[in-house]
């Protein structure tokens, strides 16, 4: 194969994900913005809904911001792992990716909770 500088300095078991960083650093802080977010948000609802009197539902968003909290500790500990092990990154950045799937689906599944309860 004749050298023409293209492929020069690039291993075949180095080439790809374990050298792009950002490409795992971008979803796991994403993950962990996300559910803080989403935390706040439903603190925020927990004060305002308990302002004067208490609304029927109130249960739910302690539990959403129980999850979530739960959710920014795991992709924080994702961070980690990545960070500390460059062969996990590929994994820790799809784990990343369902962990903010699973905030949406939390997030939207306790405002069902919360306005479907008497």
């Amino acid at each position: 194969m004749p050298d023409n500088g293209v492929m020069k300095g690039i291993s075949a078991g180095r080439s790809g994900w374990p050298h792009l960083a950002w490409a795992m650093w971008l979803p796991c802080v994403f993950a962990v913005v996300v559910a803080g977010l989403f935390v706040v948000v439903d603190l925020g609802g927990l004060v305002m809904g308990s302002w004067d009197t208490p609304v029927a539902g109130l249960g739910w968003l302690k539990a959403g911001a129980i999850g979530q909290f739960g959710l920014v500790i795991v992709a924080a500990a994702v961070l980690i792992a990545g960070t500390a092990h460059p062969s996990w990154r590929r994994s820790a950045a799809i784990s990343a990716y369902a962990i903010i799937a699973l905030e949406i689906g939390w997030f939207l599944l306790t405002r069902m909770l919360v306005q479907d309860h008497p």
